[in-house]
């Protein structure tokens, strides 16, 4: 297995946690802000993340540009004193659209504004969360005295138990019960598994890792695999099916992809993919090849498949050569992946009134 290092800067929440690790490599303090609740039309809903600090906005926007001046002098205030603080924005009047942002939108939209400071114990949580690609339980005191205290907890541990504990200045507590009445859950970043490369291998892990997404690619062959050279992979896994699927026995991705260009090579993953438990495959080619590839399979392995199997994969969104394919890829996963959280999101409360 070999690892390929980028230089293609990551989105989301994996971006931003690049840009905090810097900042505390220098031993400087961030300011993280989370939105927290929305009403009307707004640029981001609740649970969205930005970065700052006290030169400004680092990573992550919460509107078109217009609100961003009035967030980075609230985040230079809690950088100075250190301490938690709201925000909240209102564009739903007549009165914004002429003397204030001119956004026209008509929406509110709330933050939290955290201090990070070096080895803050949030931040420590984030990073190990990321890690482990597992999902991340935050909840937060609101009180005027213990404003932006709180916790973290893995969403998987079977007991929740607290990971990390902060109070209102971000740094670690021991001990002493935190009253929290905001929820929020964090995501971690999907992971997508290529098995073979091609055209659209660059451009779709490109668009993936611009979006925060994580990519692993399964490729032995030396002429396929030179579509990867450049490629924003995260690793390559250099073995044939056998060994590679071994080597895959214990790992969890959201989505698997298979783009051999090869029958026998897909055939042989779209089993691996049958008895896995990932919520998205994706097959790559025209409706006959996929039907020939299935009738290849048993009844129990087209069943397991049935529900989750994208083939042709990509939204028909039109256009031709690997980046039109990796962007109709691309557009299928995140409206999968979009989907998916808004489930999640009706199942949870994001605030809980104590």
């Amino acid at each position: 297995m070999t690892t390929n290092d980028t230089n293609s800067a990551a989105g989301g929440l994996r971006g931003l946690l690049d840009v905090l690790w810097r900042i505390h490599a220098r031993n400087e303090s961030a300011v993280l802000g989370i939105v927290t609740a929305t009403e009307g039309s707004t640029y981001q809903k609740p649970g969205a993340l930005v970065l700052l600090d006290g030169k400004g906005l680092r990573h992550g926007v919460i509107s078109g540009g217009c609100l961003e001046p009035a967030l980075e002098e609230a985040a230079r205030k809690v950088h100075e004193s250190g301490h938690a603080a709201t925000i909240e924005f209102d564009t739903r009047t007549d009165e914004d659209l002429l003397f204030g942002s001119g956004i026209g939108c008509r929406g509110r939209v709330a933050l939290l504004l955290l201090p990070l400071p070096p080895q803050a114990p949030l931040a420590r949580a984030l990073f190990a969360a990321l890690d482990r690609g597992v999902d991340l339980h935050l909840s937060f005191a609101l009180d005027d005295s213990e404003l932006g205290a709180g916790s973290a907890s893995f969403t998987r541990d079977a007991a929740s138990a607290p990971c990390a504990r902060w109070a209102r200045d971000g740094r670690a507590v021991e001990t002493g019960a935190i009253a929290t009445t905001l929820r929020i859950d964090i995501a971690t970043p999907p992971r997508l598994l290529l098995f073979g490369a091609g055209p659209e291998t660059a451009p779709l892990a490109l668009i993936a890792r611009r979006l925060g997404w994580f990519v692993d690619l399964v490729e032995h062959r030396g002429r396929w695999a030179a579509f990867a050279l450049d490629a924003a992979i995260d690793r390559r896994i250099d073995l044939a099916p056998a060994a590679a699927a071994a080597a895959l026995a214990d790992e969890r991705y959201d989505a698997m992809l298979l783009m051999n260009h090869n029958y026998s090579l897909d055939l042989d993953w779209l089993r691996f993919c049958a008895a896995d438990e990932v919520g998205y495959v994706g097959l790559l080619g025209p409706a006959a090849r996929r039907d020939a590839l299935l009738t290849e399979l048993d009844a129990a392995a087209r069943a397991r498949l049935a529900p989750r199997l994208r083939a042709p994969v990509g939204l028909d969104l039109g256009g031709h050569g690997g980046e039109a394919v990796a962007v109709a890829i691309a557009a299928q996963l995140q409206q999968h992946f979009s989907a998916r959280a808004r489930n999640a999101a009706a199942a949870t409360s994001t605030i809980v009134h104590g």
